[in-house]
């Protein structure tokens, strides 16, 4: 039996199911098997109708779904469709902002996620030694320890520090995870002035122990000192914003809608 008619048998069997899921499922497995890369174009609908034998309407959905979770996106045009699209931690972040909205999650809550998350992403970072992660990260603290502390920029330069460090624990999901915790973190910080200038010395300084240490690959010194130095952010926001920490987690705040 061919794949396309064992796939067909599949989709008939399943005929009560919400079959838009399904097919969104196929898709994402035909992305996976066939090692397609962004901006890689699929099937055109015609084919797709051919090969899943289901209705227009559950082809389109299935589209839907995949560009509203971040996976394809639709070009327009004369040689438009869809395409692949590169897999953001963003993407993941608002989808994960509408659970934290309903259950009334807050961004104290947040930020506690990431005092238990991030330390241990630096000690497993440590651990594996990435070898590209390293020299990335060997790249970011040089720009972070060239740049004025009073550049608009800077704290710019000190969030690609924590990506860079939470990209490199060898274990993609605990790495999506983490960078979009953070990106839902900063996204919506950004411009409250959680960090005053006269904090960002001790920034500095912490950023490059915890960056050797993971270069160094002493994971139980760089688990400590990312410990400590996320600590030290969330005292700082209860200084600076404290109001921000009861708000709760909203998809508009996130960047969804």
């Amino acid at each position: 039996m061919s794949p396309t008619t064992d796939r067909q048998q599949r989709l008939r069997s399943l005929r009560t199911s919400k079959i838009a899921q399904l097919v969104a499922n196929e898709i994402v497995g035909d992305i996976v098997s066939r090692g397609l890369k962004e901006g890689d174009r699929l099937p055109t609908e015609s084919t797709m109708l051919e090969e899943f034998d289901v209705g227009r309407a559950s082809i389109r959905e299935a589209l839907r779904i995949l560009e509203i979770y971040g996976l394809i996106r639709i070009r327009q045009g004369h040689k438009g469709g869809p395409v692949v699209a590169d897999v953001q931690p963003g993407d993941l972040g608002r989808t994960l902002s509408l659970y934290f909205q309903m259950i009334g999650g807050t961004y104290g809550d947040l930020v506690e996620a990431r005092i238990v998350i991030e330390p241990v992403m630096a000690r497993l970072a440590a651990e594996a030694r990435d070898p590209e992660g390293m020299r990335h990260l060997t790249e970011v603290m040089e720009r972070e320890a060239r740049a004025p502390l009073d550049d608009p920029q800077y704290m710019q330069l000190a969030d690609e520090f924590h990506y860079a460090v939470c990209g490199m624990s060898a274990n993609k999901i605990i790495d999506m995870l983490g960078h979009s915790l953070r990106t839902l973190y900063t996204g919506r910080i950004s411009g409250r002035g959680v960090y005053p200038e006269e904090g960002r010395p001790v920034t500095r300084k912490l950023h490059t122990e915890i960056g050797e240490a993971v270069l160094d690959g002493d994971a139980p010194l760089a688990e400590r000192l990312m410990s400590e130095h996320m600590r030290e952010i969330i005292e700082l926001q209860r200084k600076s914003t404290p109001e921000l920490l009861d708000e709760r987690v909203s998809w508009q705040a996130s960047g969804g809608g």
